[in-house]
């Protein structure tokens, strides 16, 4: 009679902490981002013929973790622990991902491109999966002050996996979510961010509030992701008149307000050229709380790209918002032309 495998149930847990990731991207970027203790590598027969295999495997073993190939036996048990979802046949025994506890982002240099934070509390188990490290690296290409993207009451895994994939994208530094009111940076998460959850900078922090008022007198000016009143006239820019103002400056779709006035910003405002920049995205259906609100130096929106609202499609996808803020806040100022400049 022919051997039978057993068929696996459950993947076995390294340690009580383990967390699988799944999924060839995911995968693949944990391992390249070195942040995590990693246990064993599960490779399915769909893994083993995958395009990117050879990379996978050779980036583990560089990292002298245990893989395992397995076969079909395994596969309800894969297909468990990505709850159902496509795994491509790897699966990643891992500690969890750092995401340190902050109670404030402290100061920054461009010059350096650098950023502080100041750590909250931690167990000794915490700090060894978070570390203690309170100074970050960013690209600041000369010119900028550090971005860091303030994430509150984001309850759906896939809208904050999809924020983490285009913050990274788009040169955001880091990103901080609280620790109640927000969606978990679960495999779900992580998986939705293509693996760029592993790579940026991730923070969390116990109150919101007081972690935005402690950040501002540190220097940090902070933006409120807002909608924009519709009656709202565009506005001047600095030095000039209703009959001189061009029209092309009314082009951006990006406008800029005080917080506590309709007052717009010039419409070439670049906070990170600026200042060390927060900038606040709110839950999906209801925004930023108040609390919060009233934290921010100035608003931030997206003007509507129609005149009429047929059908009370009036906001964005927040993960959609916030990449198309981002990307315009990260913007290089273009040099200002000025009466008798030539061009050569």
């Amino acid at each position: 009679m022919p051997f039978q495998a057993s068929i696996a149930q459950s993947l076995p847990y390294t340690t009580a902490a383990s967390e699988f990731l799944y999924g060839f991207s995911s995968v693949l970027a944990a391992i390249k981002a070195g942040r995590r203790k990693l246990y064993k590598l599960y490779l399915h027969n769909r893994g083993l013929s995958h395009a990117g295999k050879d990379a996978v495997v050779a980036r583990a073993k560089a990292a002298r973790v245990n893989i395992q190939e397995v076969g079909d036996e395994y596969l309800r048990a894969m297909d468990k622990t990505s709850s159902g979802r496509p795994h491509n046949g790897f699966i990643l025994e891992a500690s969890p991902l750092p995401v340190p506890p902050i109670i404030e982002l402290r100061s920054s240099s461009v010059p350096h491109a650098t950023f502080e934070v100041s750590l909250d509390a931690q167990t000794r188990e915490e700090a060894q999966v978070n570390g203690t490290q309170e100074e970050y690296t960013y690209t600041s290409a000369g010119w900028r002050h550090p971005l860091v993207l303030c994430v509150d009451g984001v309850l759906d895994e896939g809208n904050l996996g999809a924020i983490a994939r285009s913050a990274y994208f788009l040169g955001v530094d880091a990103i901080v979510t609280p620790t109640r009111q927000s969606a978990p940076w679960s495999h779900i998460t992580l998986k939705a961010s293509a693996g760029a959850a592993e790579a940026i900078p991730i923070f969390k922090t116990n109150q919101s509030s007081e972690f935005l008022g402690r950040s501002a007198r540190k220097g940090w000016r902070i933006y409120a992701s807002d909608a924009i009143p519709p009656a709202e006239q565009p506005a001047l820019s600095a030095g000039s008149s209703s009959n001189q103002q061009p029209l092309a400056n009314f082009a951006s779709s990006i406008i800029y307000t005080y917080a506590r006035s309709a007052k717009r910003l010039p419409t070439d405002h670049c906070p990170v050229d600026n200042h060390p920049t927060i900038l606040m995205m709110g839950a999906e259906g209801s925004g930023l709380r108040t609390s919060l609100l009233n934290q921010a130096h100035y608003k931030v929106g997206i003007r509507h790209g129609r005149d009429v609202d047929e059908v009370g499609v009036d906001s964005l996808n927040v993960s959609v918002a916030a990449s198309l803020l981002c990307y315009q806040m990260l913007q290089k100022p273009k040099p200002v032309r000025r009466s008798g400049d030539f061009l050569f």
